[in-house]
């Protein structure tokens, strides 16, 4: 799914820095940045690598497995096409890096820190999206 300016995906926001992840989601991957200089992975997408400053990356999809590191659960503002309370998951990927993710499906009493994860994509309204399931 595509919208008129050329973006390559419908997310209600669009820059530089991030607008190659909303592809990748409208692709059904998650996408993080990889310098290109130090190999340094960094999520969210920054303009430059903290480590060495160089404003050279590429992309890197991740193969979507992990373990919740820690969550919580958001209650209050409602968010649009979110139920709530609904679970909101720190997740250490196999590449090693941490990515936050909502958790939303999953019973909050059922979420346990070094639980085995997957990525589960899906639309919130116009957005593709991804959520942690359980593995």
């Amino acid at each position: 799914m595509t919208d008129a300016d050329g973006r390559g995906h419908n997310a209600p926001c669009s820059n530089k820095d991030f607008d190659f992840f909303y592809r990748g989601l409208e692709a059904e991957q998650v996408l993080i940045q990889k310098c290109s200089s130090c190999s340094f992975l960094r999520n969210p997408p920054s303009p430059s690598c903290p480590e060495c400053h160089s404003l050279e990356w590429q992309t890197l999809p991740l193969g979507g497995e992990g373990t919740v590191h820690s969550f919580t659960i958001h209650h209050y503002p409602p968010l649009p096409d979110f139920k709530t309370p609904h679970p909101v998951v720190l997740a250490d990927m196999a590449e090693g890096i941490r990515l936050l993710g909502a958790m939303d499906g999953t019973a909050p009493e059922d979420i346990r820190i070094g639980m085995p994860v997957r990525f589960e994509f899906l639309r919130r309204g116009n957005v593709a999206a991804f959520r942690f399931r359980a593995a």
